[in-house]
């Protein structure tokens, strides 16, 4: 009876899995809503571990220049995150200006696609703040770079503003 029950939903392999787990003689001598319950719990506990697993992300502080469309540039710091599954990409980013006073000037946003691997990443979202270089206008963004200690990361949004970094990026 069990063994119809994944081979009618194509879980062969949990079947082979269940097997081998020495809980199975307990949960035969069990009545049928426990089993099915059981078998519901072990099913949605190894998809959510299999869909951890295939899961990437990236996450990076670095230190750089910003260069505004009006020839102006200033040091700031970038720190972004970004998390991928299958295909969409979910993640923020914010670049800080090292000024000596108490308002920092910066420009954040969200990501929203790209791709991530072990070696680099090109990511693209939006502006939802835009402080740096006076301009009012939000924009898209993109950023890309090497995974790593000390890897080189590159800014550019679509408003005119630029920014390269250096820093450490974990990717995986």
């Amino acid at each position: 009876m069990i063994h119809l029950i994944f081979i009618i939903y194509n879980l062969e392999t949990f079947y082979i899995i269940y097997k081998l787990f020495p809980f199975q003689d307990r949960v035969m001598n069990l009545d049928g809503k426990i089993k099915v319950t059981i078998l519901i719990l072990l099913m949605i506990t190894l998809f959510s571990v299999t869909s951890v697993a295939h899961a990437t992300e990236t996450s990076g502080n670095a230190k750089g220049t910003i260069s505004c469309p009006d020839g102006k540039s200033g040091k700031g710091e970038l720190s972004f995150s970004a998390f991928m599954e299958d295909s969409p990409v979910y993640g923020s980013w914010e670049v800080v200006l090292d000024e000596s006073s108490d308002d920092k000037t910066s420009n954040g946003g969200y990501l929203d696609s790209g791709k991530i691997d072990k070696k680099n990443y090109d990511l693209q979202g939006k502006e939802t703040t835009s402080n740096i270089c006076g301009v009012d206008k939000k924009g898209d963004i993109l950023i890309h770079g090497d995974c790593g200690n000390n890897g080189k990361i590159q800014v550019r949004a679509d408003t005119g503003w630029k920014g390269s970094f250096a820093g450490d990026v974990d990717c995986g």
